[in-house]
């Protein structure tokens, strides 16, 4: 099991340091150093490894976003990120963010940024809790510009602290998107992610 492990950690660090401006981004089950905009409502919902999530964000500020995140049949947490430096040609957007619920806060740092090939982008994140054992994620768009009943699509591969996993991720709006994917080793994941704006 730790050959795989450092198996998959090499394969996503050379993705990363061999493939600038940024692209919002958003991997399945890791963060982002993208913020939610600002005077918008997110309602998320995910099936990830057996478990069904319902997530509401609200963008109080350009780099502050605060939100509500439910398991079905499990723990209710809170969970905040602030983003503290933009993404530039030369460096990585930089967030920090926790989730909070009884006796447990998971704490973490992300990195993301455009990587050398055009609409590829990387992603770090590390920290405390479930974030320990550091995540990793690349979104490549296949297709950037929406053509008649086409959406726009992205691969995504991520780690995410306890496997790996990849899929494809459809923005049908500005408002709607949808992912689709696998697991190794637990199957189907799915989210669908809906944006009202006020």
């Amino acid at each position: 099991m730790r050959k795989i492990r450092s198996a998959i950690w090499s394969i996503i660090v050379l993705l990363l340091i061999s493939t600038g401006s940024g692209q919002a981004a958003q991997i399945l089950a890791m963060p982002t150093a993208d913020a939610v905009q600002a005077g918008s409502l997110q309602l998320d919902y995910a099936y990830h490894r057996g478990r069904h999530t319902v997530r509401l964000e609200l963008g109080l500020h350009p780099q502050f976003s605060a939100a509500v995140q439910q398991e079905i049949g499990g723990k209710l947490s809170a969970a905040v990120k602030a983003v503290l430096a933009e993404e530039t040609e030369e460096w990585p957007a930089l967030a920090l963010g926790g989730e909070f619920s009884a006796g447990r806060q998971d704490l973490y740092a992300v990195l993301s940024k455009q990587l050398g090939a055009p609409h590829v982008r990387g992603h770090l994140a590390w920290g405390l809790g479930r974030y320990s054992r550091g995540m990793a994620g690349v979104t490549v768009m296949l297709n950037p510009v929406k053509v008649s009943d086409v959406p726009t699509t992205s691969l995504f591969l991520e780690y995410d602290g306890i496997g790996l996993s990849g899929g494809l991720q459809a923005q049908f709006s500005p408002e709607l998107g949808v992912d689709l994917g696998v697991a190794l080793g637990r199957g189907l994941s799915a989210g669908i992610h809906y944006r009202l704006d006020f």
